[in-house]
């Protein structure tokens, strides 16, 4: 999912389906500078992407909120939470390492893999809980094949774009 796609598509949803939402103003560099040195973190490319278009995103139902940069928390060693589903399902990006795909692996609180982008989670995984309510933060066996396709395509067309 490109992020010049994304306020589009939450006005589409408005419009045809009611789903309210707010997407937060861009946080500065100067902020997410800020926010790295405070954290002892440098942020992935596509997650400092991401809050340099939007710094946060509320959706009131069903409940999803991208907390806002200045929000984020370490709540164990390698787990930044950075975004709470149905009102208490957090989710976190694992620090410990970068990926293949350049970015931090995003897992649930069980330490559940649940993509490796952020493409991909907003592909496969916010407009699928926005959309039909689709669980997100655990295995769920129907969806699991769907994901890991979507996840690889995801992950091609990024590496494509980095070259």
């Amino acid at each position: 999912m490109y992020l010049e796609h994304v306020a589009r598509k939450f006005e589409r949803l408005q419009q045809h389906r009611g789903i309210n939402s707010s997407l937060g103003k861009p946080a500065s560099e100067n902020l997410i500078s800020q926010v790295e040195n405070n954290l002892g973190v440098s942020f992935p490319a596509k997650v400092a992407a991401f809050y340099k278009r939007f710094n946060g995103l509320l959706v009131e139902d069903p409940h999803m909120e991208i907390l806002p940069i200045e929000q984020l928390s370490f709540v164990s060693p390698n787990r930044l939470h950075f975004a709470t589903f149905d009102h208490s399902n957090r989710v976190f990006f694992d620090t410990s390492q970068i990926n293949d795909a350049e970015q931090w692996n995003i897992v649930a609180e069980d330490g559940f893999h649940i993509t490796l982008t952020m493409s991909s989670l907003w592909s496969a995984h916010i407009w699928g809980w926005v959309e039909r309510k689709r669980v997100v933060w655990k295995e769920n066996p129907e969806w699991k094949a769907q994901w890991e396709r979507e996840a690889e395509r995801e992950r091609l067309e990024e590496l494509q774009q980095a070259t």
